[in-house]
C-alpha cells in the first residue's frame, strides 16, 4: 500500500503529500479555529475561524514546500538530481539521489532553504505591518504564516544534523577537514547530543508542568535522532561500497539445486550447506531462486510430493545484476524491496549471488584492513 499520494509537479519536480500530512492539516486547523483565532479575534461566526484556518494551514504548508524547493531547486544548480518532494506530518523533505559532492555545494544547498522561509516570514511581516488594517482575520492569518515561516527558519539552524543547521556545521567542518565521514560523525555526535537534551526538557515538561505537548519535544527528538545515525549509517555505506563492483563482492559459483528436487530433498541441501536460499539451476539455465522461508507455506507430510519450482521465485521476478555493476546502487535496490540476495548474471549465465552475509563480510573486512 502506498504511504502518499502524488500531488503534481512544479518545475518539474514530482510533489507527494504523505497521508500523515491529512493528520496535520486536520489538527492544526482545528488548533486555529478553536484556540488561536478565537482568541486574538472573539465573536466571530464559528465557521469563519475554521474556513480561515483550513486555507492558512494550507498557505502555511505551501511556504514549506517553497523551503524545499529552494534546496532542490539549487541542487540541480549543482548537478544534483531530485527523486521528489514529501510533504508530511513534520513538513517536508527533498530527496536528492546523491549526496552534495564537494562542501560549498551542500552550504549552497543548504542554507537556501532557512533563508527562503526567513524572507516569506519578513515579507508577509511587512505586509502584516504596513500594508493590511489591524483586527482583521485575513491581517490576523498572515501574521500566523509569517510568524510560522521565522520560526521554521531559526528552528532549522539549530546544530543538529540532518535539519539545515546541522547540514552547514558539516559543511564547514567537511571544508576544513576534508573527510565528509569525520565531519558528518561529528554534526551527528553534536545533533545526538541536542536530540537528548530536547527528550530530556521534553520529559520535564510533562512531568513538572503536565504540559501534554511536551511529548511533541520527545517525539521529534527521537525522530532528529533517528535521522541523523539512518543518515551517517547510510554514508558509511556509500563510502565503503562506492566504486565497488559487485563481483568484487559477491560469491562466485554458488551451490544451486535442480527444479526437479522435491521440497525433502532441498530441506536436505539447507540443512547440509546452512545457507538461506538457492539459485534454482538446470544445465545452463538459470530458473530462479528458491529460500528457505518459502517452505514454511507447505505442510511438512507434503513436502516429498511438491517440487521446488511450486515453491521458487522465478527468475524474472528475481533481482538481477551484472558482475560490473556498482556494488552501492545494487545494495540500495535490495534494501528498497527488502530482499536478501540477489543473482549475478553475465550473458544468461549464472556466475555467482550476492547475499547481506557478502556485504557484512566484505565491510567488516574494509573496516579492520582499512579503504586500500
Amino acid at each position: 500500500m502506498k504511504s502518499s499520494f502524488r500531488l503534481g509537479r512544479i518545475f518539474g519536480i514530482a510533489i507527494d503529500i504523505h497521508f500523515s500530512w491529512l493528520l496535520v492539516l486536520a489538527l492544526f486547523s482545528m488548533s486555529l479555529a478553536r484556540g488561536y483565532f478565537p482568541e486574538v479575534l472573539p465573536d466571530l461566526p464559528p465557521r469563519t475561524y475554521w474556513l480561515t484556518a483550513v486555507l492558512t494551514t494550507i498557505i502555511a504548508f505551501a511556504s514549506i514546500l517553497a523551503h524545499e524547493l529552494a534546496h532542490s531547486l539549487m541542487a540541480i544548480r549543482q548537478g544534483i538530481s531530485i527523486k521528489k518532494i514529501v510533504l508530511f506530518i513534520f513538513g517536508g523533505v527533498a530527496q536528492m539521489e546523491t549526496e552534495a559532492k564537494q562542501p560549498l555545494a551542500e552550504l549552497k544547498i543548504t542554507v537556501v532553504g532557512p533563508l527562503t522561509s526567513f524572507c516569506i516570514g519578513i515579507i508577509l511581516g511587512l505586509i502584516y505591518y504596513l500594508v493590511l488594517p489591524p483586527g482583521n482575520i485575513i491581517s490576523e492569518a498572515l501574521f500566523f504564516v509569517a510568524y510560522l515561516n521565522i520560526y521554521v527558519s531559526l528552528f532549522n539552524l539549530i546544530p543538529a544534523f540532518p535539519l539545515d543547521g546541522g547540514r552547514i556545521l558539516r559543511a564547514i567542518i567537511w571544508y576544513f577537514s576534508k573527510n565528509l565521514l569525520r565531519a558528518t560523525r561529528a554534526a551527528v555526535g553534536l545533533g545526538s547530543l541536542i536530540s537528548f537534551l530536547g527528550i530530556g526538557y521534553g520529559f520535564l515538561t510533562i512531568i513538572i508542568r503536565g504540559n501534554i505537548m511536551g511529548l511533541w519535544l520527545v517525539f521529534l527528538g527521537w525522530m532528529i535522532y533517528q535521522a541523523g545515525q539512518t543518515s551517517y549509517s547510510q554514508l558509511v555505506f556509500q563510502e565503503t561500497f562506492g566504486g565497488i563492483r559487485v563481483e568484487k563482492i559477491m560469491s562466485p559459483n554458488p551451490v544451486t539445486v535442480s527444479p526437479d528436487l522435491n521440497l525433502q530433498q532441498l530441506a536436505d541441501n539447507f540443512l547440509e550447506h546452512k545457507f538461506g536460499a538457492f539459485p534454482v539451476v538446470y544445465g545452463s539455465t538459470t530458473h530462479g531462486l528458491v529460500s528457505l522461508h518459502q517452505m514454511k507455506d507447505i505442510p511438512r507430510d507434503k513436502w516429498i510430493h511438491t517440487p521446488v519450482t511450486r515453491i521458487m521465485t522465478p527468475l524474472k521476478d528475481c533481482t538481477v545484476a551484472s558482475p560490473q555493476e556498482d556494488a552501492a546502487s545494487i545494495m540500495m535496490k535490495m534494501a528498497a524491496s527488502n530482499e536478501g540476495r540477489v543473482l549475478v548474471m553475465d550473458n544468461g549465465d549464472l556466475v555467482g549471488i550476492l547475499s547481506r552475509t557478502d556485504m557484512m563480510r566484505f565491510m567488516q573486512m574494509h573496516l579492520v584492513l582499512g579503504s586500500e
